[in-house]
C-alpha cells in the first residue's frame, strides 16, 4: 500500500494554498441555492440544477471578466449552459416535383383605398356627362411602322445634314473674318512700331544714353560734312567764296561737335546717378534664405542693416535741399556716423560737413555751396563704397579673382568752384 507523498513544512496546507473556485478537490453538488437582490430592493433565493458533462468530456475555457469594484470573477453564460442541439432539416424532397411546383394561395386584401364599379341601372342614377367613346384605331402593321420610321429618318438626317452644312459655312466666314482681322491688326501693329520706332531713333538723337547712341552721332555728323562739301566742290564758285564756305561749315561743325559732348557729359552724369542708386538699392536688399519647405524668405543681417542706413544718409545728403535745419539735421546725422571710425577719410568729412554748416549759418546761397556739396557727395560716396566701414560694399568691389573694381568716386573729376 502506497503512502502519499510528504508535503513540505514550508508549503501551506492543502485546504488553504488554493482559492475555493480553484480548488482541485471541489466537487460540484447536482443542485445549488442561488440568492439575488430584485430591482425593488428585496432579496430572492431560488435552487439552479447543475448539468454535469461525462467524466471523459473537456470543457472549453470562453473567458470571462471580473467585476471592477468588487473583485468577482465571472464566467462567460455559454460556458455554463447546455449547448442547444442542430435541428438537421429533412431534405429526402429537396429535388422532388411536388417541391419544384408553385402552390397557389387565394388570400382577401383589405386594401386602404375603397373602389368601385358601378354600371347602370334602373335604381341607379350615374352622371356620364364627361364620359368618352373609345373606339379602336385601325390596325397598324409592321411594314407600316418601318415606313413611318423611314419617313421620320429621311426627316432627322434632312435637319442634321443642313445643322452640318451651316456649321461648315459659318466656319469658313469666320476663318474669313479672322484671317481678315490678323491683317489688319499685323498693318497696325507695323505702323504702330514704325512709329515707336522713330520715336526712339529721334530720342536717342535728341537725349544720347549709350556708346552706340554716340557712334550714331558721329557717323550722321561725319556723313553730312562730307555732303556738305561735295556740295562745295560741286558748286562752281570761286576759290575764295569756297574757303569761306568751308569755314562756314568747319564751325557749324565745331558747334555740332560741342553740342554732342555736352550730351555725352550729361549722359555720364545720369548713368553715374543710375549706377550709383542701383549699387545703393542692391546693397539693401535682404538676403534670401530658403526654409525646409522649399520657400524663400527675406532675412535682415547686420550688413544689410547697416548697408540700409548708409543708403538713406547718402540719398538724403545728395537729395533736394527743402530748408535750411532739414539740410543741419542731414549734416548731422552724417556726422555721427562718420566720427565711428576715425582716419583721414572721416576727418576730411568731417571737415566739410562742419564748414558746410557754417556757411549755413551765415545765409551763403545754395549756388555758392554747390562744389562744396559735391566734394562732400564724393568723399561720402567713398566712405560708403569702403568694405571697412560697410562690409556689404565688399561683394560690388570684387568682379573675378584677385581682381577689384575701380571704385566709383575715382572716376569723378573735382569740380572747378570747390568752396
Amino acid at each position: 500500500m502506497s503512502s502519499s507523498p510528504e508535503v513540505p513544512s514550508s508549503l501551506p496546507p492543502i485546504d488553504t494554498a488554493y482559492p475555493s473556485y480553484v480548488d482541485p478537490n471541489y466537487v460540484m453538488p447536482g443542485e445549488i441555492t442561488v440568492s439575488t437582490v430584485l430591482d425593488d430592493g428585496r432579496r430572492s433565493t431560488f435552487n439552479v440544477t447543475i448539468e454535469k458533462l461525462p467524466s471523459d468530456a473537456k470543457k472549453a475555457y470562453l473567458g470571462g471578466y471580473r467585476h471592477k469594484r468588487t473583485g468577482v470573477t465571472y464566467h462567460h453564460g455559454s460556458a455554463q449552459t447546455a449547448a442547444a442541439t442542430r435541428v438537421h432539416k429533412d431534405v429526402s424532397n429537396l429535388r422532388n416535383r411536388d417541391t419544384q411546383t408553385y402552390s397557389m394561395i387565394t388570400k382577401s386584401t383589405q386594401l386602404v383605398r375603397e373602389s368601385g364599379t358601378q354600371m347602370k341601372r334602373k335604381d341607379v342614377h350615374l352622371d356620364d356627362s364627361k364620359d368618352k367613346a373609345v373606339e379602336a384605331k385601325p390596325y397598324f402593321t409592321s411594314n407600316q411602322l418601318l415606313e413611318l420610321q423611314r419617313n421620320k429618318t429621311l426627316v432627322i438626317q434632312c435637319y442634321w445634314r443642313g445643322y452640318i452644312a451651316r456649321k461648315v459655312a459659318w466656319d469658313r466666314r469666320d476663318e474669313i473674318y479672322q484671317r481678315q482681322l490678323s491683317r489688319l491688326r499685323a498693318k497696325e501693329d507695323a505702323v504702330r512700331q514704325k512709329a515707336e520706332k522713330q520715336k526712339e531713333e529721334i530720342e536717342r538723337r535728341m537725349n544720347p544714353r549709350s556708346v552706340k547712341d554716340f557712334e550714331i552721332l558721329y557717323n550722321e555728323l561725319e556723313s553730312w560734312r562730307h555732303a556738305e562739301m561735295a556740295k562745295i566742290r560741286s558748286s562752281g564758285v570761286e576759290l575764295g567764296d569756297q574757303k569761306a564756305m568751308v569755314a562756314d561749315l568747319l564751325a557749324k561743325e565745331t558747334k555740332l561737335l560741342q553740342t554732342i559732348d555736352k550730351l555725352k557729359a550729361k549722359a555720364m552724369k545720369g548713368g553715374r546717378d543710375k549706377k550709383i542708386t542701383t549699387m545703393m538699392k542692391n546693397m539693401s536688399q535682404s538676403k534670401k534664405w530658403e526654409m525646409s519647405n522649399g520657400m524663400p524668405v527675406p532675412v535682415e543681417t547686420p550688413f544689410t542693416t547697416r548697408a540700409k542706413e548708409l543708403s538713406e544718409l547718402f540719398l538724403a545728403l545728395k537729395g533736394t535741399i527743402k530748408g535750411v535745419d532739414e539740410r543741419l539735421d542731414v549734416l548731422l546725422n552724417v556726422k555721427w556716423t562718420v566720427n565711428e571710425f576715425d582716419c583721414a577719410l572721416t576727418r576730411d568729412i568731417v571737415e566739410l560737413i562742419d564748414r558746410e554748416a557754417d556757411l549755413l549759418n551765415r545765409g551763403r546761397s545754395q549756388k555758392t555751396l554747390k562744389g562744396l556739396r559735391q566734394r562732400l557727395e564724393n568723399l561720402f560716396l567713398q566712405f560708403v563704397e569702403t568694405p571697412e566701414f560697410n562690409p556689404e560694399a565688399q561683394r560690388f568691389l570684387k568682379v573675378g579673382d584677385g581682381f577689384e573694381v575701380e571704385p566709383i568716386y575715382k572716376t569723378l573729376a573735382a569740380p572747378s568752384n570747390w568752396a
